[in-house]
């Protein structure tokens, strides 16, 4: 993944990567358009680091030399382009420019999504759309140069990735004895409380932009919950205790978790049920990227992976009390612009390719019962098929109120 910075630029290594790949998807170049940084894409292929406020566009040909049209106020950051540079201050000269370089015929790659099924990719609006057409360009989806070259990772990302996954799963452990803790000697410690302390070791780890979700009981069944300092419910017995977080290193890309406890020496059955059937879909999504990675016949989706996971919530009579996609996209940003693990939500066809990343998190969500389940892990795509790259990722709910519960759990 491409790091931003003050200056629009491609270097020629990846200006001929991107021209390779628009030779393999036979098409004509790769229209690149942004305004307000309503394409992130965009930004990111080019190197922006800061959002204009004007429009521009970019063409990439399959061969040749990329153009940018760029606002006559906002020319300093094209001063390292390497490309050609068109400058309009008036409407009139951006449509004549535009006219000029959108020949009819071509078929250009360009960040939408018919019908709006991805989302995360539709990201030019209509009447910018109106305008490619009106040139008599044909705009094609450009789903897999958007993964490849604004949702991928680098070696270096991938190692630091590691590195904040096996710190928020520390610290996710040392929150879990904490509050154990907290129960054992009748302190009083609410779910807002252990938040901060989460927040706290992030900080002193060296983590930026990290959150947690931290929910007991019934909050824990609430798959987007939020503590408040007012309205945070206190830690107590007999209750899960789930802690979802997330951080990075500064520059880096996101490692996501979530992990589940109960207040409690044993896991009572009805939780240990509905364990199972979330670490089952669990597995049996990771299982579906592996065995199908690499397949000529069949490339590999998120839509799919999403399909096997809910499956297996299916079988165990829990599909209606799993309500949401069964994971998202990650890189620079915590729910990234690679394919989703989805096809329910949003139905995401794209490409699963070697360098995106993404989380794998079933859930089993019942208000009424004050239970909610849920396991995440984060998966990286390699070259030769798929890591986990959580460390020691959590085969049973851990007893936190039993002795030495740490030492044979995984954390």
């Amino acid at each position: 993944m491409a790091h931003t910075a003050q200056r629009a630029h491609i270097d020629p290594d990846r200006l001929g990567t991107i021209q390779a790949a628009l030779r393999e998807r036979e098409l004509d170049g790769w229209l690149l358009y942004d305004y307000h940084a309503t394409n992130p894409v965009a930004g990111r292929v080019l190197g922006l680091g800061q959002p204009l406020s004007r429009r521009y566009f970019v063409l990439i040909p399959v061969e040749g030399v990329p153009v940018a049209v760029a606002h006559s106020l906002e020319v300093p950051p094209w001063s390292e382009w390497t490309g050609a540079i068109r400058v309009y201050f008036k409407w009139q000269e951006l449509e004549k420019t535009l006219a000029e370089l959108l020949t009819p015929g071509l078929r250009l790659a360009v960040e939408y999504s018919e019908n709006d099924k991805v989302p995360q990719l539709d990201r030019v609006p209509a009447g910018v759309l109106d305008l490619i057409r009106r040139s008599g360009v044909h705009p094609v989806e450009s789903g897999d140069l958007a993964t490849m070259f604004a949702a991928t990772w680098t070696a270096g990302e991938l190692e630091s990735h590691r590195r904040t996954s096996k710190a928020i799963a520390n610290i996710a452990a040392r929150a879990y004895k904490q509050a154990a803790e907290a129960v054992r000697s009748e302190v009083s410690l609410s779910e807002w409380g252990l938040k901060e302390s989460i927040l706290k070791m992030m900080d002193a780890a060296g983590l930026v932009e990290g959150d947690t979700i931290v929910g007991v009981g019934a909050n824990a069944a609430d798959g987007h919950y939020e503590p408040t300092p007012q309205g945070a419910a206190p830690i107590i017995e007999d209750r899960v205790l789930l802690i979802d977080l997330w951080a990075r290193e500064p520059g880096s890309v996101f490692a996501d978790q979530t992990w589940m406890g109960f207040m409690g020496t044993e896991i009572p059955g009805r939780v240990r049920e509905v364990w199972r059937a979330v670490h089952g879909a669990r597995e049996a999504a990771v299982k579906y990227a592996g065995d199908h990675f690499g397949d000529p016949e069949a490339p590999l989706r998120g839509c799919d992976l999403d399909a096997a996971s809910r499956a297996v919530i299916e079988k165990a009579g829990f599909i209606e009390c799993f309500n949401h996609r069964t994971g998202h996209s990650i890189d620079n940003e915590v729910h990234g612009l690679g394919p989703n693990i989805d096809g329910v939500e949003t139905h995401d066809v794209r490409t699963l390719l070697p360098g995106v990343a993404f989380s794998i998190e079933p859930g089993v969500y019942m208000a009424e019962e004050n239970l909610g389940v849920r396991s995440e892990i984060n998966v990286y795509l390699g070259h030769d098929g798929p890591e986990v790259t959580t460390p020691k990722t959590q085969d049973d709910v851990y007893p936190l109120l039993s002795e030495g519960w740490e030492r044979s759990s995984n954390l």
